[in-house]
C-alpha cells in the first residue's frame, strides 16, 4: 500500500511540475502569433519530458526504500565469503593481461 501511495503522490508532483511548466513561457512554439512586435507564444507541453521526469521520480522513490546499509553488508559477506575464488579469479586475469599484452 504504501508503494501505491508514493506512485501517486509522484504522480501529482510530476504532473503539478508540468502545469508550472505549462504556464511558463517557453520560447517560439508551434502555436506562436505575432501580434504588434509581440511574439505571442501558446503554451505547449512536452509529453516525453513528464513520462521520462515521472519516471526517474518513480526510480528515485523505489531506489530510496532500499536500505544501502544492509545492501553494503551483505556485499560484504559476500566478497569474504568468495575470498578464495576472487583471488584467483584475479590472477587469472594478470595472466591473461600478460598474454594479451605480448
Amino acid at each position: 500500500m504504501r508503494t501505491v501511495l508514493n506512485f501517486f503522490s509522484m504522480l501529482a508532483l510530476g504532473l503539478m511540475i508540468a502545469a508550472v511548466v505549462l504556464v511558463a513561457p517557453s520560447g517560439n512554439g508551434a502555436g506562436s502569433a505575432v501580434l504588434e512586435g509581440f511574439d505571442i507564444a501558446a503554451p505547449a507541453l512536452d509529453y516525453r519530458s513528464v513520462i521520462a521526469g515521472l519516471g526517474i521520480g518513480l526510480c528515485i522513490a523505489l531506489f530510496a526504500r532500499i536500505s544501502w546499509v544492509e545492501t553494503a553488508r551483505k556485499a560484504g559477506t559476500w566478497t569474504a565469503s568468495q575470498a578464495k575464488r576472487l583471488w584467483l579469479i584475479s590472477w587469472a586475469g594478470v595472466f591473461l593481461a600478460i598474454l594479451f599484452y605480448f
